[in-house]
């Protein structure tokens, strides 16, 4: 049992990889496949970090990224590519209250709470295909989400991270998917950080604009206690 309230900082970083279809003002539906590697290359700007309170009873978890990546696509259903640049703000906010478990070492929380999400995407079609066309929209969104957070100390050092939501339920986004698994080492009372894996799968579709696209990939985290 955590005696008083713990709190820890965390920056990240995460090689994601994006693969899904896109479609935005009439265009057919584009098929963007970026791989973790691509992002990383075509990557304009990223920020991420996160905060986490934890008293052994109540938890409180917020998170933030903003990440900025450019790729080529090829369109779903007729012929013809292009280039295809995403903005994309995404900030999860939960509460949650310990499950008791007769499992030594591990903490389980069930957790509720709310995701926003925020893309800006522009579709540009190859000219040598079709005459230039350009287009762009953004939309930003509120989903409902429930889920589960557990941690787990293997020895004093080493430890495992898991977190699992699903939301939307058709109140914005049809259905999305947050899930991330990590094992962690202990430097020291303070410091820790973290190697893992995360994977968002959204699928949204309001107003001429729609997503239905995964992200995943490695995540490794820096982790501040106080």
């Amino acid at each position: 049992m955590v005696d008083g309230w713990k709190y820890q900082a965390s920056i990240y970083g995460w090689a994601t990889a994006l693969n899904g279809d896109v479609g935005i003002r009439g265009l057919p539906p584009a098929h963007v496949d970026l791989s973790a590697w691509d992002a990383i290359q075509h990557l304009d700007g990223a920020f991420a970090g996160s905060l986490m309170a934890n008293d052994g009873t109540w938890l409180l978890f917020a998170d933030f990224l903003y990440a900025k990546v450019k790729a080529d696509y090829d369109f779903k259903r007729s012929s013809g590519s292009g280039d295809f640049e995403q903005e994309q703000i995404l900030f999860t906010a939960l509460a949650g209250h310990r499950i008791p478990l007769a499992v030594e070492n591990l903490q389980l929380f069930g957790t509720i709470g709310l995701r926003y999400q925020h893309y800006k995407a522009t579709l540009d079609i190859d000219p040598e295909r079709f005459r230039s066309i350009s287009r762009s929209g953004s939309k930003d969104w509120v989903d409902p989400v429930i889920g589960l957070y557990a941690h787990y100390d293997f020895t004093p050092k080493w430890f495992l991270d898991a977190m699992v939501d699903i939301g939307g339920f058709g109140v914005s986004s049809h259905f999305t998917t947050q899930d991330t698994v990590a094992v962690g080492y202990n430097w020291n009372d303070h410091i820790s950080s973290t190697l893992g894996y995360r994977v968002l799968y959204t699928n949204y579709d309001k107003g001429g604009f729609s997503y239905d696209a995964t992200q995943h990939g490695i995540i490794s985290s820096v982790i501040i206690k106080f």
